[in-house]
């Protein structure tokens, strides 16, 4: 007899297998082929470009270089969610200073920098300026950080010379003059989007930004602060190309200004407009002429009436992303419903003017079949509406439902059957948020959650449930959930234990609440290794708060002093 053959898997050299991994870029799928072997993971370092640090306390800034040698583009989030809404303990950290030293000291071509809910202070943006990739840095995102002044945007502004961004989105920045801009504009000829439209910025020069308009060709976005939309006229008219815009102060909009009416001419190539801080019905002349254009409008910072809604909106054929407070009401929702087929997109914010019914639910349900994300504000609702929004907008991805208080006594609660029949519908939700209020959502409802919320990897619960039991039927079933957000909720440890546990995929927890204990004790007792804890007391108003999430690393030391923090590590083993 002929021996056996031996059959030999061939395999592929490091060139060869990096010239596949170029052609994979969803973020998933590369994690996925990392795991294949050591080879595969040591190709997937040496090639990946971009990477997401969702939560900075995950891992070592070290650990991220040791993997990833040739990174371009990063993007790192800080601070819990939380913090948006002042729900942190003050000094509570998220400081960027240590990533930055890194990326300084390991990426020398990074292009796209992302900072989300982070400290960055002065120093940091000083260091940003210094590094190697100052030269090759395109993009420079600080999207809702602090801690830095326009005095740390001026190295920004003189030595990173190839940046087509520079966003301060929603950023608490001090205002120490406006140098910042006067040398952005000398030095700058490449910005494609400009984004300052933050409070506090007054000391701008309009002659600095019409500098920088007139230089910068390209420029396609520019969002503005605290400048009045009247005073812009020199600077529009030096960009007649804009495609977005984002105002200042528009109260004056159609009034008279020194006994001359106010006019401004829009550009007829604006597909997207924010801002427009003030805005009263006489401004909606200046937005009719480019109505019809707008795929972007954000008006959460007008005082547009409610019968204003319904006029601009009426003439917003070609909208896809919108962002409104409630005080357009049923009738306004109604408008949209009948104009915005096209519409991906819709926020409605919570105002005390304003109010929305089931009825303006079902209205957007049946109108805006196209809907991907859908964050509503409601005053009063039923388990009808919510079922018709799994029947109408079944290609939501992203839902967040909150119950306002203005109605005292709302009559069809709990909302199980609705949320239920919602869930059931929209079949591609990876984000749910529902906010109600006690007795809104029973036991059972959180059951319906996990039967049918299988695909959802975001969770946000307010006020929602009666006991463990409900959550940990919910647990059972969303074995894809990695983040999980609990507000007023009566859950105990012993709980939140078992449904850490029970979801495999969960890394992270995020609980507010009376029920939090200052020992994290049930946590300690019934959940995985590797995972931090953090416990903060009942302290200046805010109540008592459990963050736990999954780390390769050590426990943080830049806390606040009332934070109470456990590592949990198996005896003898590594994480």
């Amino acid at each position: 007899m002929q021996p056996k053959e031996q059959h030999r898997v061939a395999v592929l050299s490091d060139e060869n297998l990096s010239r596949i991994f170029e052609f994979v870029d969803n973020p998933q799928d590369r994690a996925a082929m990392s795991l294949v072997c050591r080879q595969w993971r040591r190709v997937d370092g040496m090639t990946r470009k971009d990477v997401t640090i969702a939560n900075m306390y995950a891992i070592a800034p070290a650990a991220l270089s040791r993997r990833f040698k040739r990174l371009e583009c990063i993007m790192l989030k800080g601070k819990p969610r939380a913090a948006e809404y002042d729900l942190l303990l003050q000094d509570w950290g998220g400081y960027a200073e240590p990533w930055l030293k890194e990326f300084a000291s390991a990426y020398a071509c990074l292009k796209t920098l992302h900072l989300r809910r982070a400290e960055v202070l002065d120093a940091d943006l000083h260091l940003l300026a210094s590094a190697p990739f100052h030269a090759s840095l395109q993009v420079l995102h600080l999207h809702k950080c602090s801690g830095f002044t326009t005095r740390g945007l001026l190295p920004i502004s003189r030595s990173c010379r190839s940046l087509k961004v520079l966003s301060l989105e929603e950023s608490t920045v001090i205002d120490e003059g406006g140098d910042w801009l006067h040398d952005l504009a000398r030095n700058n000829s490449t910005l494609e989007v400009l984004d300052f439209a933050v409070l506090g910025l007054e000391m701008v020069s309009i002659d600095d930004l019409a500098l920088l308009v007139e230089r910068c060709k390209s420029l396609v976005s520019l969002k503005v602060g605290e400048i009045d939309m009247s005073d812009l006229t020199q600077v529009l008219n030096k960009a007649p190309f804009l495609k977005e815009l984002g105002t200042g102060a528009c109260s004056d909009l159609g009034e008279e200004k020194n006994c001359t009416p106010v006019s401004i001419n829009l550009s007829q190539h604006l597909t997207s407009l924010s801002g427009l801080w003030a805005m009263p019905d006489s401004g909606l002349q200046i937005l009719q002429p480019v109505a019809a254009n707008l795929k972007k409008l954000d008006l959460k910072f007008t005082l547009l009436s409610g019968r204003g809604y319904c006029e601009l909106l009426s003439l917003c054929f070609a909208l896809e992303d919108l962002q409104v407070r409630n005080v357009l009401g049923d009738e306004g929702l109604q408008v949209l419903g009948r104009t915005c087929k096209k519409l991906r997109r819709l926020r409605v914010e919570y105002d005390d003017a304003g109010y929305i019914s089931h009825s303006g639910v079902v209205a957007i349900a049946q109108g805006c079949t196209e809907l991907h994300y859908l964050t509503l504000y409601v005053s009063d609702i039923t388990n009808a509406a919510l079922a018709m929004v799994g029947q109408g907008c079944v290609h939501l991805t992203d839902c967040r439902i909150v119950l306002g208080t203005r109605v005292k006594n709302v009559a069809d609660l709990p909302l199980d059957d609705g949320v239920k029949l919602l869930l059931k519908g929209c079949v591609n939700l990876t984000r749910f948020c529902i906010y109600l209020r006690q007795k809104g959502l029973t036991d059972q409802g959180l059951a319906h959650i996990g039967e049918y919320g299988h695909k959802l990897k975001w969770l946000m619960l307010g006020s929602a449930g009666e006991s463990d039991v409900g959550l940990a039927s919910l647990a059972l079933g969303c074995q894809q959930l990695e983040r999980l957000e609990v507000r007023d909720c009566p859950f105990g440890e012993a709980g939140f234990a078992t449904a850490v546990v029970a979801m495999t995929s969960l890394k992270y927890l995020w609980v507010q609440g009376e029920r939090v204990s200052e020992s994290g004790g049930h946590l300690l007792a019934l959940s995985r290794p590797c995972l931090h804890i953090e416990v903060s007391p009942a302290v200046s108003g805010l109540p008592g708060q459990l963050f736990a999430y999954y780390a390769l690393t050590d426990l943080r030391t830049d806390g606040p002093p009332e934070l109470k923090l456990v590592a949990l590590r198996r005896l003898g083993g590594q994480c």
